[in-house]
């Protein structure tokens, strides 16, 4: 009863199978989303790199590059004083203002960047103003002051020499930006690679334990139960079914055990009878054989004496002890096959009247309530309690027992124990149903099984096994049949 609760407390495979998939998607999941934001952190780093910083690294460098023109037309207009060195001056000025515009939108997330431009773009401000614009107008209006020419030329390339150092260090910020995310670059793809090694080693692993858990529990428990139902089918009843592994392989070696079980009381039961049955050919041979041989040849010799001291009357006082002597054997041999012949028929005809016969009655009457056969096992001299009191009330006590199993337990098992000795008789029945609700009024039933116990001045208990119940009844040997004296008569042949 606690084997096979315990069997259905086990996981099913149903259970097992969702578990094992929940945790494969799971862990798949994981893996992918590891291995995704790898990607995406790459991906991300990538369009910084290439969408802001590289084209803000090449922008700082044209930037560069018009205000160089610039100047370098700026020194042309004033040595030579033509105006088509101006040009390069000019399309440097537009050049330098959409650059500014364009950094500004491609360094507006670093603030170190932003100041480098502000400052850059003061300073190209301060160098047209203060010396670019006016040289140019100092060399148009004024050609023939070369001191006044000069001093603006100095001045200019003090401050252009300022707005160098300014782009420089604007670059020098651009050039640190852009090495930052390469490194993020690199970075991202060790994690990208990482999360994609162990995705892989992950799904190694959940192969492993995914086979070896199914070698576990179920291979080797459906290898193991199929060897011992070979086994039983094979004849060797004794091997008990190994009931390792998920529910339903719990189930079904517990069903084949409970089989092999009754199959062994009846092969028991079987080679008992086939015993009883040799033994009682045996003494029903034995007793024809006295009686058809020895005892015809003994009275025989019992008549041949006698006729000899009618013939003889001087021999009778030697004659008479042996004919004494004859007929004491005679009843003798008649009281062995007395008691030969009468056991054979109570061997023969006492099974339907047995206490233990009676059992095996009530416990297969109750078969068509319970839904199923109870096991039953008894044991001792359990007949020397039929012709007294206590067989009745025994059997009554199971009959209320196995009737309280089928209305309220609820039960798929039950197993009903009769025993005997010398000092007791004992029953008990067992399931592995419901048990006893807690709070439960005790029923009639109960009652009745007490009261038949304690009649006889024994007891029962009902015990709560949770679950399951069992009922324990037990009485003294004082009311054990007495055992019958047959006076023995010798009769006639």
């Amino acid at each position: 009863m606690t084997d096979s609760s315990a069997k259905t407390a086990r996981v099913s495979l149903r259970t097992l199978l969702w578990l094992a998939i929940g945790t494969l998607v799971t862990l798949f999941a994981v893996s992918a989303a590891f291995s995704v934001y790898g990607r995406l952190a790459v991906r991300a780093a990538v369009n910084d790199l290439s969408e802001q910083l590289l084209p803000a690294q090449r922008a700082v460098a044209e930037l560069t590059t018009s205000y160089v023109n610039q100047e370098t037309g700026l020194r042309g207009y004033a040595l030579t004083g033509d105006p088509q060195f101006l040009e390069p001056y000019d399309a440097g000025r537009r050049d330098a203002a959409a650059l500014h515009t364009r950094l500004d939108t491609l360094l507006a997330e670093d603030t170190a960047a932003q100041a480098a431009l502000q400052t850059t773009v003061e300073a190209a401000e301060m160098w047209r103003i203060r010396a670019a614009e006016p040289e140019i107008s100092a060399r148009g209006d004024n050609a023939s002051e070369p001191d006044r020419i000069q001093s603006t030329t100095a001045t200019g390339k003090e401050l252009f020499d300022d707005l160098r150092a300014r782009l420089a260090a604007l670059s020098a910020r651009t050039d640190i930006l852009v090495t930052e995310q390469v490194e993020r670059v690199h970075s991202a793809q060790a994690l990208a690679n990482i999360a994609t090694v162990v995705a892989c080693v992950l799904a190694v692993v959940m192969v492993v334990i995914a086979v070896y858990l199914t070698r576990r529990l179920l291979t080797q428990p459906i290898d193991h139960l199929l060897a011992d139902i070979g086994a039983v089918a094979g004849g060797d009843y004794r091997r008990e079914i190994d009931t390792d592994g998920p529910r339903e392989v719990a189930i079904i070696a517990g069903a084949v055990d409970t089989m092999r079980t009754s199959l062994l009381a009846k092969n028991e039961q079987l080679m008992a009878a086939e015993r009883a049955s040799a033994r009682d050919d045996e003494q029903s041979r034995m007793a024809a054989d006295l009686h058809d041989v020895t005892l015809q040849r003994v009275f025989g010799l019992g008549l041949a004496l006698t006729s000899l001291g009618f013939r003889q009357p001087r021999l009778s006082a030697e004659l008479d002890p042996l004919i004494d002597e004859t007929d004491s054997i005679v009843r003798g041999l008649r009281a062995v096959i007395f008691d030969l012949t009468q056991s054979t028929a109570t061997a023969g005809s006492g099974d339907a009247g047995s206490l233990s016969a009676a059992v095996s009655e009530i416990v297969e009457n109750s078969a068509a309530a319970l839904g199923f056969t109870p096991d039953v096992c008894v044991e001792g001299p359990v007949d020397r309690y039929s012709g007294g009191e206590a067989g009745p009330e025994l059997q009554a006590a199971l009959r209320e027992a196995l009737s309280n199993v089928a209305r309220h337990a609820q039960a798929s098992v039950c197993s009903v124990r009769v025993t005997a000795d010398d000092d007791r008789l004992v029953m008990t029945v067992s399931d592995n149903g419901t048990g006893i609700a807690a709070g439960a009024a005790q029923g009639h039933g109960l009652t009745n099984i007490r009261s038949r116990a304690e009649r006889l001045g024994g007891h029962a208990a009902i015990r709560d096994l949770g679950p399951g119940t069992e009922v324990e009844w037990e009485i003294p040997a004082a009311d054990a049949s007495p055992h019958v004296i047959i006076d023995r008569r010798p009769g006639d042949l």
